[in-house]
């Protein structure tokens, strides 16, 4: 089993309809990664205060973003590289099924529509976990599970908040930390097992 820590920052806050202006994911237990910048699919401009919030400008996206198609491609061929070795994959995301696991699936369909069907398999068996719920297990007094508020927790510095690779990083170090609270409490960190604690 491999584990992918992964984030989007997109155009704004509506799952269904936004676009990812930015890709990042790390695999838990090494230091490879990919990140890049996209152009919004839609070909809308970014508004001025989601361009206060990320950093991420309209001019960057131009310059810096790869066309959609391409950038979904090499995120999926990187999550497929993992794969191939280990027939099983981990996604984790903070908010992930609310959020940035919709955009992965939203990511697929579109690649299916182009007539790229070869991550099919892959997506069947993608198991997802969302740290999210599992802080809100671990700390049920807390009135914020935020991943702010649980970074603050654990004393852990976001060097680049609102940036893909940022949040990323962030919550590698995060899920690690949860990681040994599930095992000193639980004594099981498998997959499966988390998603029966915070799903039961």
């Amino acid at each position: 089993m491999v584990t992918i820590i992964y984030d989007f920052e997109t155009s704004g806050l509506n799952a269904f309809h936004e676009d990812i202006t930015e890709i990042g994911c790390r695999c838990l237990d090494s230091d490879d990664y990919f990140t890049c910048l996209v152009q919004p699919l839609s070909d809308r401009l970014l508004s001025d205060k989601n361009q206060k919030i990320t950093g991420i400008t309209n001019e960057m996206l131009k310059k810096e973003g790869l066309r959609p198609k391409e950038a979904y491609q090499r995120f999926f061929d990187t999550l497929q590289y993992y794969y191939n070795i280990h027939d099983e994959l981990t996604m984790i995301a903070h908010n992930g099924s609310s959020f940035d696991d919709i955009f992965l699936k939203r990511i697929h369909r579109y690649l299916q529509g182009e007539g790229i069907i070869k991550y099919d398999d892959m997506m069947n068996q993608i198991q997802f976990i969302d740290s999210l719920d599992v802080c809100r297990l671990l700390h049920p007094e807390r009135y914020s599970h935020s991943m702010k508020s649980m970074c603050q927790t654990y004393n852990i510095q976001n060097e680049a908040e609102h940036r893909a690779m940022g949040d990323v990083d962030a919550l590698h170090k995060l899920w690690k930390e949860l990681l040994k609270r599930i095992s000193s409490k639980y004594k099981n960190t498998s997959t499966r097992y988390i998603n029966y604690l915070i799903y039961k």
